[in-house]
């Protein structure tokens, strides 16, 4: 979820006001006639340049694309009489009466209130504390995110009992409504929000009556909040009244506002002027309107309403209601269950209103969160999809930050998405539906296609700061060649409006529209906005088919890809989607960041481990229990929890089940391979790896093999040692390091002969910066001009042995900073710890590399391999990427040589003009989380020089850093072994999973190199069973050496030997 600017200044009586409505209604002083018109004319911007200050910036791109989109009204207002617009004017106040009018309140409402700070169930609603009495203006919440059960009674006037009866609420944040059997009607919402008024109104305060025999007698779940988790109003009642709608008056409404808005976007023909004359006509009797008349009315507008569009080729959109819902944000996970539950409740009765209307709601974590809320009405769901109404969407278990998360985890994300919506509703979903995510990594096309995934859905792009992304229709490709077809949404929203000004703006601004007249909308408001409202699917029906718009088919979104796909030239785009915009996000909220990737590792090491110790132990974690550990740590992947964009409630929470997942699969690690191993070491990594240890004062090393085990009677003792140490010296037989004020003043390759150091500056230097962005956002106009380097207060060198080391200490601003400085022999690879006690505030924590390395392209890992990226800022592109994300390491390599940058737990780096600058820590000024990163961090970073271009050299030391020789401390008798060999050391073993069928495992292979590779792939105690897919629905055999294509990834099923 995007940044947002804090409202103020406008009271629930404007805000009624300013969104009843939209388009806004103009304003009309008591100026001479002429001034009133260009008043009339300007009013629309002049409003909506205000609330662009004041409102969210969620759901707009900005004032740009907010003045394109009303380019047809202004330019058509201009070419118009000014008696016209002046009749425009008053037609706009008359829709606005009307809906005014549709409502007519009969009666007051009572209400009591039981409030809490956690939610309780149904059955312990009374428990609260009881407030009484509650009327509008009462204040029943203290703090935001405050819980209440409201009881809600009253009687339906007699003289109104044969009428259309709705209750009218208002409780100034949200709630669902429950009848006395505890069974959910629908949600209501607060008129007062940060939401985007130019979209549509936030409020859903008109419910259908339910009373029995006219008593009214109903339960609301409340929430102190509005939909974007803010305290708005005070939580004070706004309405709590009994009315009769009038239907005929509402309906007529919907016509003036559809035909006004036609006649805003098209010139002026025999249709617009019809329209203005049937209108003006309507001006003459709508104050004292009937209910009767109105109906009369709309079968006179219905010919206009009936004018088909006919142009050949014209623009269509096929439409899908959406309710976009973060599963955590600027509220708790706990209040998105919820705000769940309200969604859902709210679009089934939407469905029972509306016959035409389509629903979608993505996330397979979220259907659980219903199913385990409210088992009924999760089979009412699931109805619902059966019959066609609802669309079950995405394809993976949340809609994931793809940019921060390992391999493995992008592969459960959808295995265990699909597996879910396969055993719940029988679909095998085909969308990678992440509209809101920070960018996407250049991998994502190969991991869809492997997991039967052909198309991607998305709008986030049309975010850039800088550069307009060139397609909205196009083929994305992957680094190894994988394809799949993307849609961008081109009028840039996932909460449409369906209004003729927001869709004539994604007509104009949709870059394939020489390709194809067809493109996808999705209308409503989420975050707990409930999805659309009335006023969207009613806009939606007046807009299938008329003239001079385009035309809205309400539609499946997996069938308008299949529409979409139908073999036209769209455009290609190869490699990652850089989001220009939320650069922050690779920093910020560094702790989660780190056990994410702790926690991955662990769970990788866990299930390796269950293949390895197949039938020799009792499994700690039964495979049940590792599904649903890995279905947590995929939760917290939302790209709204890890990229580190929630409030701190968020982080309190993950973080205690981070540490307490990674401490309980550390366990289980422990116990089995205590069981399966006697004392010695394990190597859970497809490299082989050294391990060096000091017992009784001795030095021993062994080489451990791939995925093998050593005993520790396997250590061979060392006689000869390389490594030194002097003042501000430390070297080995591979490098010479020397330091200046505590930093790297040199770094010398002996065997390369080589200075890897830029002879002007220092390497591993501490910097900090004022920040004074966001969670999101990084300001680099501000802070590359207040650098600040961090001071060494105290240095110190030492060898024993094989090793070297170096230790300072250094202070900035109000922060500590331990750096240990480690040298092994016959290594070139210069390990760095880093302790860092943070109490930083509106400060960036930063660590740079000035390298003598002239590259053009900087290497950066991802998934399954790396993608390369400018060094230079030679255009609008380069200077965008100020700072891009990456994983394990970064690599600056020439044809001659290279120096490579491993680290543990960051994905923020800037690599311009030969300097590798790591961002280490945020602590932003603006929210939604605050004293962000204060306290202590641990990482670990390693620099390794290495001759020619990038290679597995990096990969190994990568994965060795990060996955380090695991020490056993069975009392099985075990000799060395091992498990795992590969005949071409550039095919990289990320991972392993069970076999679903249970007879084995599928290996996740991925070729590491730029160029095409070969392998001969074993693992002790298997055969090769083939290639299989992600859900292992396919198997195509295979013998012999398998063949790869840069950076591809596959597959591989083996089948134990029984």
């Amino acid at each position: 979820m995007g940044n947002r600017a804090n409202q103020k200044g406008l009271t629930l009586h404007n805000l009624d006001k300013v969104a009843r409505i939209f388009p806004i209604a103009s304003c009309i002083t008591a100026r001479p006639v002429l001034s009133a018109i260009r008043q009339s004319i300007d009013h629309f911007d002049k409003a909506v340049d205000m609330m662009q200050k004041t409102f969210s910036q969620k759901m707009t791109c900005g004032s740009v694309n907010r003045k394109k989109r009303l380019e047809d009204r202004k330019r058509f207002s201009k070419s118009r009489r000014p008696a016209d617009l002046l009749l425009r004017a008053r037609i706009e106040r008359m829709a606005e009466a009307l809906f005014d009018r549709a409502y007519e309140v009969t009666g007051t409402l009572q209400a009591d209130a039981y409030v809490s700070e956690e939610p309780l169930p149904f059955a312990k609603k009374e428990t609260g504390r009881l407030i009484q009495n509650l009327k509008p203006g009462d204040r029943w919440a203290q703090h935001t995110f405050d819980c209440a059960w409201f009881h809600v009674t009253g009687k339906i006037p007699p003289v109104h009992r044969g009428d259309h009866n709705v209750y009218l609420i208002n409780i100034g944040g949200e709630g669902l409504i429950y009848q006395p059997d505890a069974t959910p009607v629908q949600a209501v919402t607060c008129y007062a929000s940060e939401y985007d008024y130019t979209l549509s109104l936030p409020v859903k305060r008109v419910v259908e009556d339910f009373s029995e025999n006219g008593v009214v007698d109903f339960w609301i779940d409340a929430a102190a909040n509005d939909l974007f988790g803010n305290l708005k109003n005070g939580a004070r009642i706004g309405e709590l009244s009994t009315a009769v709608c009038h239907a005929h008056i509402r309906t007529l409404a919907y016509d003036v506002q559809a035909l006004i808005s036609v006649y805003d976007t098209n010139p002026d023909t025999e249709f617009t002027l019809a329209i203005l004359q049937q209108l003006s006509a309507l001006l003459q009797v709508y104050q004292t309107i009937s209910d009767a008349q109105a109906a009369a009315y709309h079968e006179k507008l219905l010919p206009l309403l009936n004018r088909r569009n006919t142009e050949p080729g014209h623009f269509q959109y096929y439409a899908i209601g959406h309710a976009h819902l973060d599963l955590a944000w600027k509220w708790p996970i706990r209040e998105t269950k919820r705000k769940g539950l309200r969604t859902f409740s709210t679009q089934l009765h939407n469905l029972e209103q509306y016959p035409n209307y389509i629903f979608g709601a993505s996330q397979a974590q979220l259907y659980r969160w219903i199913e385990e809320g409210d088992p009924a009405l999760y089979q009412r769901v699931k109805a619902a999809v059966q019959g066609g109404r609802w669309e079950v969407q995405g394809a993976t278990w949340v809609e994931m930050d793809s940019n921060l998360i390992s391999g493995e985890s992008m592969l459960r994300q959808f295995y265990y998405g699909k597996q879910f919506f396969r055993s719940e509703f029988g679909l095998d979903m085909k969308i990678l539906w992440l509209p809101d995510s920070f960018g996407y990594s250049a991998c994502l096309p190969q991991v869809m296609k492997l997991a039967g995934v052909p198309y991607f859905l998305t709008q986030k792009l049309s975010w850039n700061t800088v550069n307009k992304f060139p397609y909205h229709t196009f083929r994305w490709q992957s680094p190894d060649g994988s394809e799949v077809l993307a849609h961008m949404l081109p009028d840039e929203t996932y909460n449409g409006p369906v209004t003729a000004e927001r869709m004539k703006f994604g007509e104009r601004n949709y870059q394939e529209r020489k390709i194809s007249n067809q493109a996808i909308m999705l209308f409503g408001i989420g975050d707990g906005g409930a999805g659309p409202g009335y006023e969207h699917i009613e806009r939606m029906e007046r807009f299938r088919n008329i003239e001079g718009e385009p035309e809205v088919i309400p539609t499946k979104a997996v069938d308008a890809f299949h529409k979409l796909d139908d073999g036209a030239a769209y455009p290609v785009h190869k490699g990652e989607l850089y989001l220009e915009k939320h650069q922050g996000t690779y920093t910020t909220q560094s702790a989660n960041k780190f056990y994410n990737r702790k926690c991955e590792f662990a769970l990788r090491n866990y299930e390796l481990l269950m293949l390895l110790a197949s039938g020799k132990a009792a499994l700690p974690l039964p495979p049940e229990r590792l599904d649903e550990l890995w279905k947590e740590v995929l939760l917290y992947q939302f790209h709204d929890i890890l990229p580190g964009s929630s409030i701190n409630r968020v982080y309190d929470e993950s973080r205690a089940r981070y540490q307490a997942i990674y401490a309980e699969v550390q366990a289980a690690i422990a116990a089995l391979a205590s069981a399966v191993f006697g004392r010695g070491f394990l190597n859970f990594n497809s490299f082989a790896d050294t391990v060096t240890v000091k017992e009784h004062g001795k030095w021993y090393r062994a080489e451990i093999p791939a995925l093998g085990f050593l005993p520790r009677e396997g250590l061979n003792e060392i006689s000869t040692f390389h490594a030194r140490a002097e003042k501000d010296l430390i070297e080995n037989d591979c490098v010479k390091i020397t330091f200046t004020n505590g930093f790297i003043r040199s770094f010398y390759d002996k065997r390369l002969e080589r200075e890897f150091t830029d002879g002007a500056k220092r390497m591993a230097v501490i910097t900090q910066y004022r920040d004074v962005g966001d969670c999101w956002d990084i300001r680099p106009q501000n802070y590359q001009r207040t650098r600040r380097e961090a001071q060494c207060t105290g240095f110190e060198s030492m060898a024993d042995g094989p090793c070297a080391t170096a230790r300072g200490t250094y202070r900035v601003g109000d922060s500590t900073i331990t750096m240990e400085y480690r040298l092994m022999d016959h290594t070139s690879a210069l390990q760095m710890e880093l302790t860092i006690d943070c109490h930083q505030k509106s400060r960036m924590l930063r660590i740079e590399f000035p390298t003598s390395i002239d590259a053009e392209e900087c290497s950066f890992n991802v998934p399954f391999g790396h993608i390369k990226r400018k060094t230079t800022e030679n255009n609008s592109v380069e200077k965008a990427q100020y700072e891009v994300s990456g994983q394990k390491f970064v690599d600056l390599s020439t044809n001659e040589c290279g120096l490579s940058l491993v680290n543990d737990c960051k994905y923020g780096f800037r690599c311009k003009n030969g300097v590798i600058d790591v961002n280490l820590i945020r602590s932003p000024s603006g929210g939604p989380g605050h004293e962000v990163d204060r306290g202590i961090h641990h990482i670990k970073l390693a620099l390794l020089p290495h001759e020619g271009g990038l290679s597995r050299a990096t990969y190994a030391l990568a994965y060795q850093l990060n996955n380090p020789i695991y020490e056993t401390a069975g009392n099985v008798a075990s000799g060395p072994a091992g498990s795992y060999a590969s005949s071409n050391a550039n095919i990289v073993l990320e991972s392993v999973q069970l076999s679903k069928d249970g007879s084995g495992a599928v290996l996740r292979l991925y070729n590491c190199s730029e160029a095409a590779q070969a392998a001969e792939i074993s693992f002790s105690g298997y055969r090769n069973a083939g290639l299989t897919d992600v859900m292992e629905d396919a198997l195509e055999p295979c013998e012999g050496a398998l063949a790869f294509r840069p950076f591809e990834l596959k597959l591989l099923k083996m089948e134990k030997i029984v």
